[in-house]
């Protein structure tokens, strides 16, 4: 894989990604380690951000900074961050981990002041060279993608 590629999720579990909480991202498949960027899908409601809130609370804690439904339609069709996907794996001691689904663990997130606008895509994309730019002038300014 050449080149600068993303992952699409929903707002809140970019959001968290974002912050360094969430530490694993459930795919059906296993992805290339690197750096990715992550990106805020267009649509969440706010059903899904409720499921997703109480599903945090029962499964990790109530004690875990979950980002607010207006927060998530502010991030919607942006980057929000860079991570590394260090591993794949099919069993994980991970809390984020959802049996039967393949862990991309992840690290070291570097998190964006602003979002940077982008068209998303399913599975592993690569980034457009617009945004490639965007990314890379932001990663200038803080010394980090």
């Amino acid at each position: 894989m050449k080149g600068l590629y993303a992952f699409t999720v929903k707002p809140h579990w970019g959001l968290l990604i974002r912050a360094g909480l969430k530490t694993v991202e459930n795919r059906n498949f296993r992805a290339p380690t690197g750096t990715y960027l992550v990106h805020c899908a267009n649509r969440v409601t706010f059903v899904q951000w409720a499921v997703a809130k109480d599903w945090v609370s029962d499964r990790i804690g109530a004690h875990v900074a979950f980002p607010s439904y207006s927060e998530c339609l502010e991030w919607r069709g942006c980057v929000c961050c860079g991570v590394r996907v260090v591993s794949a794996l099919t069993e994980s001691e991970d809390p984020w981990f959802m049996l039967g689904r393949v862990a991309w663990e992840l690290e070291r997130p570097v998190p964006y002041p602003h979002g940077i606008r982008a068209r998303g895509g399913l599975g592993v994309w690569p980034v457009d060279s617009d945004v490639v730019r965007k990314v890379m002038r932001m990663a200038n300014e803080k010394g980090e993608l």
